[in-house]
């Protein structure tokens, strides 16, 4: 079966799998479990076309995004999963397939963790705010140090991008301000302060040690 025939049977199989549903809801009551059905059956047909031939990956995408949808609808329908926690849901399994990808590709396309980093820390702000335990100033400084974080990581990972620290502290230290004109947490600001401060010193003076003793040796 070659690539044309393939997409043909794909996207016209799935065409008609939803105008048909649509077209039935329009006359009857169909209820979100025939949907759920029918999204997981087109999405299982789409992976079983799939596996006959890997090296069409599209396949795999559309399926994921079938029985996604369908898990979304159920979890609505059971009233495990809250309204307002769709965004969450929605960017956590957008974030999926990007780490699946770099896990099993080559970890040299590092490039990836961006878009995953990103939609991961949306994602977990979504249901802080929801809770109530973000808002206002608590937001900024949230944005803040999760731009702060990858730099750090890209500087502990090789001090050599020692250029690094320049954003990662200077966004790290706003996010402290706003933590600081914050009354709930005004003690944690000082107290990160002082404790990042000290980590700092140490490591300064144990690399200086280090370079003495390499020295004298």
């Amino acid at each position: 079966m070659n690539k044309q025939t393939k997409q043909s049977l794909v996207w016209g199989g799935l065409l008609i799998l939803i105008g048909s549903m649509a077209f039935v809801e329009t006359i009857t009551y169909l209820g979100p479990w025939i949907w759920v059905a029918g999204l997981a059956v087109g999405g299982a047909g789409v992976f079983g076309l799939y596996s006959t031939d890997r090296s069409e990956k599209w396949m795999l995408a559309v399926s994921y995004v079938l029985e996604t949808v369908a898990a979304l609808i159920a979890l609505l329908t059971m009233k495990i999963l809250p309204v307002a926690f769709i965004p969450t849901f929605v960017l956590l399994n957008i974030a999926i397939p990007l780490l699946v990808i770099y896990l099993q590709g080559d970890r040299k396309q590092w490039g990836l963790l961006i878009p995953i980093y990103i939609l991961a820390a949306v994602a977990g702000m979504v249901p802080l705010i929801i809770k109530g335990l973000l808002d206002g100033i608590l937001i900024a400084a949230y944005v803040l140090f999760a731009v702060a974080i990858p730099f750090f990581v890209v500087y502990f990972r090789n001090s050599k991008n020692w250029w690094a620290l320049i954003p990662g502290i200077i966004t790290a230290i706003v996010g402290f301000s706003f933590l600081i004109a914050e009354n709930r947490v005004k003690y944690v600001a000082p107290i990160g302060l002082i404790i990042a401060g000290i980590w700092l010193t140490a490591r300064t003076f144990n690399q200086r040690m280090g370079n003495r003793e390499s020295q004298t040796n």
